[in-house]
C-alpha cells in the first residue's frame, strides 16, 4: 500500500506542479516560491485523499479543493480576475490532460508499467510549456494604436517608445529582448544608469546581417499613462536609432516578444 500511495504521490505532483506552473506563466502572475511550493503540495495531497477515498473522489470536490487552492495561490481581492485565472487554469489543465491522452493512444503506451506513465507525463509536460509559451502570441486581442505607446525610465530620464510588431529581436547568446534607443540619448542614459554590460548583438536588416553595440541592464521601469506597467530585471539597449527612425515625440522602440511577456501585450 505504501508503494502505492508513493506512485499517486508522484503522479499528482508532476502534474499539479506543470499546471500551476503554467496558469501563474500564462496569467502573468507574480507569486513567490514559497507559496508556489506550498499551494503544489497542497493541491497534490488533496489530489492524493480523493484518489485513496474513492467514496469521496467526486467532480463537485474536486472542484471545491481546486477553488480553494486557486484562491490561495493568486490571493485577489478582485473576484472577476480571480475567475479568470480560474478559467485558464481549467483550460490549461484539459490541453495538458488531451496531450497525456493523445500521446497515450498515438504511441500505445502500456500504463500498466509505472515508468511509462512518468515518461509520458513528463514528455507531454515538455510539449505543453512549449504551446503555452507561444499562446499569448496567438491570442491577439485588444491591440491597438493607443496599447502600443510607453514611456521608459532610467532612474531621473524619462524617454517615450513605441512598439514596433513587426521586431522581435532578441540577443541569441543572452536570449534578452532588445530596446532600441536614438542615439543621441546614449551617453545622458548610460551616465545615469553607470552599472551595465557591454556587449554585441546581431541585427537583421534589409541590407542583411549587422553587428551593434548593446548594453545589457537591470531594472527598467515602464510606465504609460503615469501608471507603472512593469520593471524589466534585465534587457538590452542598442543605441543604433536615428531621428528618422522613430515618429515624432518618440525616441525608442520596444520589440514585440517584450510588449507581449512583459507588458500588457494582451489583456487577460
Amino acid at each position: 500500500m505504501q508503494i502505492y500511495l508513493d506512485y499517486i504521490f508522484l503522479e499528482n505532483l508532476i502534474v499539479n506542479t506543470v499546471i500551476i506552473i503554467e496558469t501563474i506563466i500564462f496569467t502573468k502572475s507574480d507569486i513567490s516560491i514559497k507559496r508556489k511550493v506550498f499551494i503544489i503540495l497542497l493541491d497534490t495531497i488533496l489530489s492524493c485523499f480523493l484518489a485513496i477515498n474513492t467514496n469521496l473522489n467526486t467532480y463537485i470536490l474536486h472542484l471545491f479543493f481546486s477553488t480553494i487552492t486557486l484562491f490561495i495561490l493568486f490571493k485577489s481581492p478582485n473576484i472577476y480576475e480571480l475567475l479568470k485565472k480560474m478559467a485558464c487554469y481549467y483550460m490549461l489543465y484539459f490541453l495538458y490532460m488531451g496531450l497525456i491522452i493523445s500521446f497515450c493512444i498515438i504511441f500505445n503506451i502500456n500504463l500498466e508499467v509505472f515508468i511509462n506513465k512518468i515518461i509520458l507525463y513528463v514528455f507531454s509536460a515538455l510539449v505543453f510549456h512549449f504551446i503555452c509559451k507561444d499562446l499569448w502570441k496567438m491570442w491577439k486581442i485588444n491591440i491597438t494604436q493607443k496599447n502600443l505607446y510607453y514611456t521608459l525610465k532610467f532612474k531621473k530620464i524619462e524617454i517615450k517608445a513605441f512598439v514596433d510588431t513587426g521586431n522581435s529581436i532578441k540577443d541569441p547568446i543572452t536570449s534578452l529582448d532588445v530596446i532600441f534607443i536614438n542615439e543621441q540619448l546614449k551617453y545622458s542614459i548610460l551616465n545615469e544608469i553607470k552599472e551595465y554590460k557591454k556587449i554585441n548583438i546581431d541585427v537583421l536588416t534589409i541590407n542583411g546581417k549587422d553587428t551593434k553595440e548593446g548594453y545589457i541592464v537591470k531594472d527598467v521601469i515602464v510606465y504609460k499613462e503615469k501608471r507603472e506597467i512593469a520593471k524589466i530585471s534585465n534587457i538590452i539597449l542598442s543605441f543604433s536609432l536615428n531621428n528618422s527612425s522613430t515618429p515624432e515625440k518618440y525616441s525608442a522602440i520596444i520589440g514585440y516578444d517584450t510588449y507581449l511577456d512583459k507588458l500588457e501585450g494582451v489583456i487577460l
